[in-house]
C-alpha cells in the first residue's frame, strides 16, 4: 500500500506486521500448506490476536485498534505476501463483523466485538453461501451466483429465531466463536425476505460436516455448515426484518478492497521471488535474450502490482471518506485478482522447471491466486455488477 498515505503510527505497525508475515507467518503457512487443511490450527490466528490484528478495524471503544480502512489493507497485503490465508482469516473476520457493526444493536456489539480484541485468539465467521442443490449440480455450466436461490431459513418461535438449512465455504466456520449468518424468513424467493443473525458458535443444533480441501489458502480453515434447529434469541437478528440484502451489498462494498489487498500481496510475494533470483543468477542489467527478457518481464510485473495497489488504495480512501465505494471496491478486487494471477502465473513459467514443483514457493503463489476468483463471489460476477454501474 502507498505508505506516504498513512500516519507515522499506521506505518510502524505495517513495517511490524512485514516482519512477522515474512517470518513465523510465512513458515507456518508453507507448513500449512504442503499437509493440507483438513483441521483448524491456531499458530497464525494466535500470532495475530498477540497483536491485536485478527480484526483492526474495530473500535478503540471496544478494545480494537480502530483502523482505517486504508491502513486495514496495507496490513492485509503484508500478511497477504507471506501466506494468502493469513490474510484470508482477517478478510473473513471483517465480513462477518461489518454486519454487526452497520446493523447490530448497542447490546450485541458490546457482547461480541471485544471478543476479538483479546491476547487469546478468538474468530468469527461469515456465514452465507448455501450448499449447491442437486438441480443446481445436475445443470451444465457453473452453479448459477444467485443470492435469491438460498434456502437456509429463519423463523421466529415466541422469543427464538430457529435457523435451518447447510452452507459450504465457510471460512474460520469450525474455529469461530459466533457466526454471521444469511437465511431467509420466508419460502419466498424475493430479496427482501433475506435476514443476517449472530450465531454463537456453541448453539445446539450446528454440526461441522467436513472440511472444504481447497487447492491454496490452505492455512485459512474452510468447513461445510449444517443447522438443524439452531435457536437464538430473536434480538440476535441484524438490521430490519428483510433487510439482510442491503446489508450484504454493504458488506461486499466496504471489504471487497480487501480482497483486493491480498491479490497485491500475493503478487508481490511472486515478483520478489523472482526479481532476487533474477540478481543471485545476476540475469539483469546484461544486454543478452535470456537477461532482457527476465528485465521485462519484471517491468511488467511491477507496473501491473502498483496499479493494483493504487486500485485497492482508492477504494479504501472513498471507503474511509464514506463516499461512493460500491464501483471502486469492486474494480479493486476484480483487478487485484486479475493481476495476481497473471503476476504468479508468469512468476512459475520465470522461475523454469522448479516452479512447477509441489513445495516451490512459485507454485503455492499460483495457487494462492487462483483462489481469489471465487472469494467474495467471481470474477464474473463482478463484471456483471461493475456494467450495471457504467
Amino acid at each position: 500500500m502507498a505508505l506516504s498515505l498513512l500516519s507515522d503510527s499506521d506505518r510502524e505497525l505495517v513495517m511490524e506486521v512485514r516482519e512477522l508475515a515474512s517470518t513465523q507467518i510465512a513458515q507456518r503457512g508453507y507448513y500449512l500448506d504442503m499437509i493440507g487443511d483438513k483441521e483448524p490450527d491456531w499458530v497464525i490466528p494466535a500470532l495475530l490476536a498477540e497483536r491485536n490484528l485478527l480484526a483492526p478495524t474495530i473500535p478503540k471503544s471496544y478494545g480494537g485498534r480502530g483502523l482505517s480502512m486504508m491502513a486495514t489493507a496495507a496490513v492485509v497485503e503484508e500478511l497477504a505476501a507471506g501466506c494468502a490465508g493469513a490474510a484470508a482469516i482477517v478478510v473473513a473476520n471483517n465480513y462477518a463483523l461489518t454486519p454487526l457493526l452497520v446493523a447490530g444493536s448497542k447490546s450485541l456489539q458490546e457482547k461480541f466485538l471485544p471478543l476479538m480484541t483479546q491476547k487469546e485468539p478468538h474468530l468469527a465467521s461469515p456465514v452465507i453461501n448455501d450448499v449447491a442443490s442437486e438441480t443446481d449440480l445436475k445443470q451444465k455450466g457453473p452453479i448459477p451466483e444467485d443470492i435469491t436461490r438460498i434456502s437456509t431459513t429463519i423463523h421466529l418461535e415466541g422469543n427464538q429465531a430457529v435457523i435451518n438449512g447447510s452452507k459450504d465455504y465457510i471460512l474460520n466456520g469450525a474455529m469461530a466463536d459466533f457466526m454471521v449468518l444469511l437465511a431467509r424468513d420466508s419460502d419466498s424467493r424475493r430479496k427482501s425476505r433475506l435476514q443476517f443473525v449472530v450465531v454463537p458458535a456453541n448453539t445446539p443444533g450446528i454440526t461441522v460436516v467436513e472440511p472444504v480441501m481447497k487447492i491454496g489458502m490452505r492455512s485459512a480453515h474452510t468447513v461445510r455448515l449444517q443447522f438443524k434447529n439452531v435457536a437464538v434469541p430473536e434480538e440476535y437478528r441484524l438490521g430490519r426484518p428483510g433487510g439482510g440484502y442491503f446489508l450484504l451489498l454493504q458488506t461486499f462494498d466496504r471489504n471487497l478492497a480487501l480482497v483486493g489487498a491480498i491479490g497485491v500481496g500475493i503478487a508481490r510475494a511472486a515478483y520478489e521471488l523472482v526479481r532476487n533470483l533474477a540478481r543471485e543468477k545476476d540475469l539483469l542489467g546484461k544486454n543478452t535474450t535470456a537477461n532482457a527478457y527476465f528485465a521485462t518481464a519484471l517491468a511488467d510485473m511491477s507496473a501491473h502490482i502498483d496499479a493494483a495497489r493504487l486500485s485497492v488504495a482508492r477504494a479504501a480512501y472513498h471507503i474511509d471518506q464514506e463516499g461512493n465505494y460500491s464501483r471502486t471496491s469492486t474494480m479493486a478486487k476484480l483487478y487485484a485478482t486479475q493481476v495476481a494471477q497473471q503476476v504468479t502465473s508468469q512468476a512459475v513459467d520465470l522461475v523454469g522447471r522448479m516452479g512447477f514443483l509441489v513445495g516451490h514457493p512459485a507454485e503455492k503463489f499460483l495457487r494462492d491466486a487462483q483462489m481469489l476468483s471465487i472469494i467474495a463471489g467471481s470474477d464474473y460476477l463482478h463484471r456483471q455488477t461493475v456494467a450495471d454501474q457504467l
